[in-house]
């Protein structure tokens, strides 16, 4: 059982810690660097003003830092865990949505992707890894 559990834990760690790094990237790069390239380069379309991606990326690096108790302890930090999911899968539809609706340029689907998996794997590995801490039965005294 806590092979498991151990190896549920540690790729739930190193998930959300890819997914932090992801963000993080993101942010930075349209921060402090150029964000039409960040537009080029990953084909997300044009846009009319990037003053909204610069305001989405300082929440995305500030939203990342709620993570990473997640990924050190899910078992205390249980609610940042859960509301990690959460902050990946309502972008994920909001990227979706925005596309079907004309809101967003068609590339923009590719950040949702992106959320999109990093959600359903953090909460696979998490209601995992949860189930599993569940079914260990201490060891007699």
């Amino acid at each position: 059982m806590w092979t498991g559990c151990c190896t549920n834990l540690r790729l739930f760690t190193v998930v959300v810690w890819l997914g932090v790094l992801a963000n993080w990237s993101f942010a930075v790069w349209a921060i402090f660097l150029n964000t039409d390239s960040l537009l080029r380069t990953f084909n997300l379309g044009a846009v009319d003003s990037t003053v909204w991606i610069y305001n989405y990326s300082v929440l995305l690096a500030i939203l990342s830092c709620f993570y990473i108790p997640a990924a050190h302890d899910p078992y205390r930090y249980r609610a940042n865990a859960w509301l990690l999911i959460v902050a990946r899968l309502i972008p994920a539809g909001t990227f979706f949505i925005g596309v079907a609706m004309g809101y967003m340029p068609a590339g923009f689907a590719r950040l949702g992707i992106g959320d999109a998996t990093f959600g359903i794997i953090e909460l696979f590995l998490l209601v995992r890894l949860l189930h599993d801490a569940e079914n260990v039965v201490p060891a007699p005294v």
